[in-house]
């Protein structure tokens, strides 16, 4: 099953010193951007990545399972402190014969 995730950091409100800055890239970012090299490696992330300019992630996972995606999801260390959100996504295929099969009920002079 492919699903899309996004993954968002809301805004703190408030501007962090430099050292908690520091302590959350070395304990938070760079672990996360590590953890997605290596889902991508393993050929769990499709495509997709870091959001330019933004503390955010949005990528196509495949997997076989929601409950498989979810622990993926909570193994990225962004996901403590961030809002997700995931779609799942169907084969355009899949669209395709669906849609045939309502055509096929639908007769002419309807809707």
């Amino acid at each position: 099953m492919k699903f899309l995730v996004e993954i968002d950091r809301p805004n703190p409100g408030f501007a962090m010193t430099n050292e908690a800055a520091r302590t959350f890239m070395d304990s938070v970012i760079l672990p996360t951007l590590g953890r997605g090299e290596q889902l991508a490696a393993d050929g769990l992330i499709l495509a997709g990545g870091p959001v330019a300019g933004r503390i955010a992630l949005r990528f196509i996972a495949d997997v076989e399972s929601a409950a498989r995606l979810d622990d993926i999801l909570t193994s990225i260390p962004l996901w403590g402190v961030a809002e997700t959100r995931v779609t799942p996504l169907i084969e355009f295929s899949d669209r395709r014969a669906h849609v045939l099969t309502l055509l096929r009920h639908v007769t002419p002079g309807d809707a």
